[in-house]
């Protein structure tokens, strides 16, 4: 037997109610369905047939809103038996397994995965319900050898093909004929994605991007944006590209219900296709998103977020697209949680670089923040999107992704050299290699304790010295704690190899610091410090006596000199001989104090390539 239907949809009042008691009583003994409402206007606008063959059951959507699984039941009835299937547990879609949260579109079969148990005998009755309305959107009987199809709410009519279809029972054959919908095969919509842009400062906004299989009757596409709270809030968009995106923005609606429809149309109007998804608008996404299928489409490869906070948030995103031939564009938003006021979008076009640049005021630190990166493809639609959440804290978020390549430069070594004596004092030395990619490194500087001290430089020396925070005015910072990063860039702007230190600024080196000496680097042939102090006048003097071999590379010999007990007894002589038989350091007071006493020798680069330490009470005379 075959139970086939089509045509416009009914409001589900008396009459069905009255309807389903005449089908109770001919069947005799079944369980009536439990009561369903009027028709309500957020029942869905749909086409579907069902077919029954023996024991298999189809149901096929032909055409209108896209349902979602967990809220279609299927019942059906015969003489002694009454089934009720969920098409999001109790079945599958185009022979795949379902969810609740399965579409059900135009197209689409469902069949249970169990026998419906029809023995051939009449009656026989299918009921589709949307539960959420409590609405049946559609109905097909079989009585006595006659076809009796009552469907719901349904789309704008489409043309039609006539088919006959022939039901056969124990004891009568019974040939009817039924007109069925049959969608035009040229033209369909692949997917439809929704993204709600709402906030409470701009009010309800949305981007819909879209992806139409477009044959020899498509003409446009229209997106319907319908408040479904305020009718005056509903508009529509035309667009002829049967690839694009369509948006809305009307300054009000926040949580406001909203249908949104993506319709194809043919020249005269007809609705071809159509896709439905429904959402509040409350910033959030709504579930029944799609993809926009295309092979070549350009994905996120992989994205990191670096936070350098500081004196405010700041960020920048280091990424890496594929199938960059067809990219237009890679949009991120800076989104603050906290003071919506200092979000900010930013972009680029490269397929691997850094979007940099967003930084907010002073105040926004320790704020949540969201970055949304979104991809966009050479029609301009949407086709890969991302978010990552983070504190502005100055420490990145988990989770980013490792973009350094086989030919990525890194560090051979790194020095990060705590030279606080009165104040904060730090530099960073090092050294990179495979320097084909090698772009820039950072040095940033972070003072947990007060924001004032802090910075941020740059060199484009593959090896160097980095020696800028010294001139900051970082006066009553010493014994701090600070926050150290030392970060290569490659030639795109990525970071690709990084250290961090924790330090408290004391004078004292943080563990993992390298040797960066080389074959031919200048060193220390000789060296002696003598104390000629002077007690009796509180007149610290030492003299420093040294020999430098290997002078091909070599700039200076630096003396730091740090008084332990006071500090601003503390200082640093240079000379850039390299030989010196009475380099001198001289203070009014200090005698008694403890010395630490430091001889570095420094490279063309920069670079402290050997060093000499020992401590000493100055006047004692055993330095």
């Amino acid at each position: 037997m075959q139970v086939a239907s089509r045509a416009q949809s009914e409001t589900v009042g008396m009459v069905l109610l009255l309807g389903l008691v005449v089908v109770v009583v001919t069947v005799g003994g079944v369980a009536a369905l439990a009561a369903v409402d009027d028709y309500r206007d957020d029942a869905p606008l749909v086409e579907l047939d069902v077919t029954v063959d023996g024991s298999n059951l189809t149901l096929t959507h032909r055409a209108g809103d896209s349902l979602r699984a967990g809220d279609v039941a299927v019942v059906t009835r015969s003489e002694d038996t009454t089934t009720r299937y969920s098409l999001g547990a109790d079945g599958d879609i185009n022979r795949r397994a379902t969810t609740s949260e399965s579409q059900f579109g135009p197209g689409d079969s469902w069949r249970p995965t169990t026998p419906v148990g029809f023995d051939g005998t009449d009656p026989y009755l299918v009921l589709v319900v949307h539960e959420p309305s409590n609405t049946v959107i559609h109905r097909a009987e079989r009585t006595l050898g006659a076809v009796t199809e009552t469907p719901g709410p349904a789309p704008t009519p489409r043309p039609t093909t006539t088919t006959t279809s022939t039901a056969t029972t124990t004891s009568t054959t019974a040939t009817t004929t039924a007109t069925t919908s049959t969608p035009p095969e040229s033209t369909a919509i692949n997917g439809m994605h929704v993204e709600d842009r709402t906030t409470d400062a701009g009010g309800a906004g949305y981007r819909v991007d879209y992806d139409v299989t477009a044959g020899p009757d498509f003409d446009r596409v229209r997106v319907t944006f319908e408040n479904r709270d305020s009718s005056w809030a509903t508009q529509t968009v035309t667009e002829t590209n049967a690839r694009g995106y369509a948006t809305y923005d009307i300054g009000a609606g926040v949580g406001d219900r909203y249908r949104i429809t993506v319709a194809a149309l043919d020249a005269d109007g007809n609705v071809l296709d159509s896709r439905t998804i429904s959402d509040v608008a409350d910033g959030d996404n709504p579930d029944g998103n799609t993809g926009l299928p295309e092979s070549n489409d350009p994905a996120i490869r992989g994205a990191a977020l670096i936070d350098l906070t500081q004196e405010g948030a700041a960020y920048e995103l280091n990424y890496n697209v594929t199938n960059a031939s067809n990219l237009s564009e890679i949009r991120v938003e800076f989104d603050n949680l906290d003071a919506p006021s200092t979000t900010a979008e930013l972009s680029g076009t490269e397929p691997r670089g850094t979007i940099a640049g967003y930084s907010a005021y002073d105040g926004t630190e320790g704020d949540d923040y969201e970055a949304t990166i979104r991809v966009f493809d050479e029609d301009g639609v949407l086709v890969d999107r991302r978010v990552i959440s983070d504190v502005a804290d100055g420490v990145d978020p988990a989770g980013n992704d490792d973009l350094t390549r086989a030919s990525s430069p890194s560090f051979e070594g790194t020095i990060i050299d705590d030279l606080s004596m009165t104040q904060a004092d730090y530099e960073a030395s090092y050294n990179v290699t495979d320097r084909a990619e090698f772009g820039r490194v950072r040095l940033w500087i972070s003072n947990e304790d007060a924001s004032y001290a802090e910075g941020i430089y740059e060199s484009t020396d593959p090896r160097n010295t980095i020696d800028d925070f010294a001139a900051e005015d970082n006066g009553g910072t010493f014994g701090m704690a600070y926050h150290i990063r030392l970060q290569l860039l490659d030639a795109d702007g990525v970071v690709v190899d990084e250290r961090i230190v924790t330090d408290d600024a004391d004078w004292t080196d943080p563990s993992g610091n390298d040797g960066l000496s080389r074959a031919g680097s200048p060193a220390l042939d000789s060296v002696s410090v003598s104390d000629n102090s002077q007690t009796n006048r509180n007149r610290v003097r030492y003299r420093v006596d040294y020999d430098v071999v290997g002078t091909g590379e070599f700039a200076e010999v630096e003396v730091y000199f740090r008084n332990r007990q006071q500090p601003q007894a503390s200082g640093v002589v240079r000379s850039t001989a390299t030989s010196e038989n009475n380099l001198e350091y001289t203070e009014t007071y200090g005698t008694g104090d403890t010395y630490d006493i430091e001889v570095r020798v420094v490279d063309d680069d920069g670079i402290v390539v050997d060093r000499y330490v020992l401590s000493d009470i100055a006047g004692d005379k055993n330095a």
